[in-house]
C-alpha cells in the first residue's frame, strides 16, 4: 500500500482579499458563490472567528472544501499579563514551538498591537532583552498577521493602531512586514489605516532607502540610541555594518521624501551615559539637514552595566535641548511591570536560559 502524499495546506491570514478569491477561484469555489471571499474574509479579519466551518450562508460541502485548503486558527497564548496601565503583555506559542510577544496599548481611548517581526532577535542591542536571545527566524506574514486578530479576538478591543516595536527588527523581514500592513489595512478586515502603523528600525540603511524609493503609506521611526557615533556603535552593534554617517543620509532622504515632515528619532536616556552635555553637541553636530522629533526614552533596565536615570535626570537634560528648536517629548514605556515596556520583550525567555543564534544579520 503506497503512502499517502501529506496535503499542505494555505494559512487563511497569509492571504490578501485577492489572493483569496484567486485560490478559491482555482478551487471551483466561485461559481456559485462568488460573495465567499468577501464573507469568509470578513469573518476572520473583522469578527475574530477562526473557523471557516460557521460561515453564514455557506453549504456544508464548501465548508468542508475550505477546511481542506486553508489553514486557520488563533495563535496559541501561553500568557496575557495585564499591567496596571491597562495593557497586556501576550506570549504567542507558535507551531515549531517558538515564543513571541506582543503588547495591547491603551492610548487615549483607542488601542494599538506592538508586534514581533522576528522571533528573537540578531542585532544585539545594549539596552534590548530581545537581543540577548539571539535571532531564531522571521515571522510569516500569517504569524505576524495572527498577532493583532487574536488580540483583539480575546481582549474584546479594536486595533486601531500597529507599531512594529516587538521582537526583532522589522527591516529584516520587510516582505513579511509591509504584506501584513496590507492585508490589516484591508477595507474587508481589520481596517487599520496604513497611515497609523510604524515600523521602527535600528538603521538597516539599505532597506530604509527600498521604503523610501517604493513610497510606502506607513511610517519610519528611528532607534537612534545616541548621537555619539562611538557610543552608538558600542550599544548597537549593527553600526559596524551601515556607518552613522550612512544612517544619517537614509534618514535625510526619507524626510525629503515626505515632504519635510518631522521624522521621528527614538533616543534611549542612559544614566552617566547618554545624558551628558557632549550628548548635546552631538546633538547639534551630526543630526542636520532635516527635521525631527526627539522621542527620549528612559531606559527600562536589562544589562546590569547599563542604569535607569531618574524622570528628573531626564527632565533636567531635555530642559536643555528644548532652546535648540526641535520637539523633545520623553516617551513613558507601557507595561514596565510586566515586562512589556521598550526594551524587555523577551525578557521571560531569558529568565527561562532560552538563547537563538548570536549573529548580526545584515540586509
Amino acid at each position: 500500500m503506497g503512502l499517502t502524499a501529506e496535503v499542505t495546506k494555505t494559512p487563511f491570514l497569509s492571504l490578501t482579499e485577492e489572493e483569496l478569491t484567486a485560490a478559491l477561484d482555482h478551487a471551483g469555489l466561485l461559481a456559485f458563490g462568488a460573495k465567499l471571499p468577501e464573507i469568509a474574509y470578513r469573518l476572520v479579519h473583522q469578527n475574530g472567528q477562526f473557523d471557516l466551518g460557521s460561515l453564514p450562508g455557506v453549504g456544508a460541502h464548501k465548508r468542508a472544501r475550505l477546511a481542506e485548503l486553508f489553514e486557520l486558527g488563533a495563535l496559541e497564548i501561553l500568557e496575557a499579563e495585564p499591567s496596571w496601565d491597562q495593557s497586556v503583555r501576550y506570549a504567542f506559542r507558535l507551531r515549531d514551538g517558538a515564543v513571541i510577544e506582543t503588547v495591547l496599548i491603551p492610548h487615549h481611548g483607542l488601542w494599538t498591537a506592538c508586534v514581533s517581526s522576528q522571533a528573537g532577535c540578531a542585532l544585539r542591542c545594549g539596552f534590548c532583552a530581545t537581543g540577548k536571545l539571539g535571532l531564531l527566524r522571521n515571522l510569516e506574514v500569517h504569524e505576524i498577521v495572527g498577532q493583532v486578530l487574536t488580540v483583539a479576538a480575546h481582549s474584546g478591543k479594536r486595533i486601531s493602531d500597529l507599531v512594529f516595536m516587538g521582537m526583532g527588527e522589522p527591516l529584516q523581514n520587510e516582505a513579511a512586514v509591509y504584506k501584513s500592513c496590507a492585508i490589516l489595512a484591508s477595507t474587508k478586515g481589520a481596517q487599520i489605516s496604513q497611515k497609523r502603523m510604524v515600523i521602527s528600525t535600528s538603521g538597516i540603511v539599505p532597506a530604509i532607502r527600498r521604503f523610501t524609493a517604493a513610497g510606502h503609506r506607513m511610517k519610519l521611526v528611528f532607534s537612534l540610541g545616541s548621537a555619539v557615533p562611538e557610543k552608538r556603535a558600542q550599544l548597537m552593534p549593527i553600526q559596524r555594518t551601515y556607518g552613522f554617517e550612512s544612517l544619517l543620509d537614509s534618514i535625510r532622504e526619507y524626510g525629503a521624501s515626505r515632504g519635510g515632515k518631522h521624522v521621528t528619532l527614538e533616543y534611549i536616556a542612559i544614566r552617566d551615559w547618554t545624558l551628558g552635555d557632549e550628548d548635546i553637541e552631538a546633538i547639534k553636530q551630526h543630526l542636520v539637514g532635516f527635521k525631527f522629533i526627539l522621542n527620549v526614552i528612559p531606559l527600562n533596565p536589562v544589562d546590569p552595566e547599563l542604569a535607569a536615570p531618574t524622570l528628573e535626570e531626564v527632565r533636567a537634560w531635555t530642559s536643555k535641548l528644548r532652546p535648540l528648536g526641535f520637539p523633545v517629548k520623553i516617551r513613558r514605556s507601557s507595561g514596565r511591570d510586566q515586562g512589556a515596556a521598550c526594551g524587555q520583550l523577551g525578557t521571560s525567555l531569558l529568565k527561562q536560559g532560552q538563547t537563538f543564534r548570536r549573529s548580526v544579520e545584515a540586509v
